[in-house]
């Protein structure tokens, strides 16, 4: 942040989405903006929305447009007690409950004469090819699509989907109780070892409520559990639906990413050149240290789309 630019405020509330009490993390007033555009960011695996806020922040700034965060369900423990419970509702928290969840918030909470400008990291991005192949109504508002380092096909081929899949699904009990050990100990001990690790790994310290968040055993169970379902039925890439959407859609992607490694990007290049696609030198998990830069071609790729905007606060 320049000398002469002002601290934006983030704004956090808590909303029952498909039954779940849901962690929303938004910038300007996406909920109260009188039918102007507005961007909705699904985040990817973990979907802590703490993870997202300086990537908000800055894409706000560079748009002045209002913008949320939606958190997946469970990945945050909330006061909503049954909300953070896994067991007997384990459909609220895979792909289709996570699907089903954020169309209570579009339906809910966003003005249904707003534009809309999806950003989907990850899982996200799936997501929200998801939802556009289904939803003709939401389909009819797309201003932009934005797929930032996207999973869309054959997850549990990839290199860390394999991993997934024939180790940390096979140890699944051990993970949980090394998740259970983090939340016991001492609160000054965690803190000390999340500060502790991203310091080694030169992340910046923005990023220790999310990491602190994570560290809980409901919400690993249902990262997993997420992440398990993801392996099974990510498989085949949605061409119908990128072939309505392509000349709104900006896919930004990485040089090594084991997750959507640069072969299957390879297959969105059909939709070229009505299809923008850019490959950057930056990880999968951009929000941890790369937020300005990914914010940046973001919003380069908004602005011309996005004739209206709210007053910056």
């Amino acid at each position: 942040m320049t000398t002469n630019e002002k601290p934006l405020q983030v704004h956090h509330c808590l909303l029952m989405l498909n039954n779940i009490q849901t962690h929303i993390l938004s910038c300007g007033s996406p909920f109260d903006c009188n039918g102007k555009d507005v961007i909705i960011c699904i985040p990817g695996n973990p979907g802590i929305s703490d993870f997202y806020r300086e990537f908000a922040v800055k894409l706000h700034r560079f748009t002045n447009l209002p913008l949320c965060v939606i958190g997946h369900a469970g990945h945050e423990v909330v006061p909503h007690e049954q909300s953070n419970v896994l067991k007997s509702q384990e459909h609220l928290f895979d792909l289709e409950g996570q699907i089903k969840h954020k169309l209570d918030f579009l339906n809910k909470c966003i003005d249904n004469r707003s534009r809309l400008h999806f950003i989907g990291h990850s899982i996200g991005a799936w997501f929200i090819l998801e939802i556009l192949r289904d939803h003709e109504s939401i389909l009819n508002r797309v201003a932009s699509v934005n797929l930032l380092f996207p999973t869309l096909q054959k997850l549990g081929e990839t290199r860390n989907g394999k991993f997934i899949t024939h180790f940390v699904k096979v140890i699944h009990s051990l993970v949980l109780f090394l998740f259970l050990l983090a939340y016991l100990l001492p609160d000054p001990v965690v803190f000390f070892l999340v500060r502790l690790y991203l310091k080694f790994n030169s992340y910046p310290m923005y990023n220790f409520i999310g990491v602190n968040k994570l560290l809980n055993v409901e919400v690993g169970e249902k990262m997993l559990h997420l992440a398990y379902d993801e392996m099974n039925n990510v498989k085949n890439l949605n061409v119908e639906v990128l072939d309505k959407i392509k000349h709104k859609t900006n896919v930004i992607y990485s040089n090594k990413d084991n997750w959507a490694p640069v072969s299957y990007m390879e297959d969105l290049k059909q939709f070229e050149p009505d299809l923008k696609m850019t490959m950057v030198d930056i990880d999968h998990a951009f929000v941890l240290k790369s937020s300005e830069p990914v914010a940046d071609m973001v919003a380069q790729f908004i602005n011309p789309l996005a004739p209206q905007s709210c007053d910056q606060e």
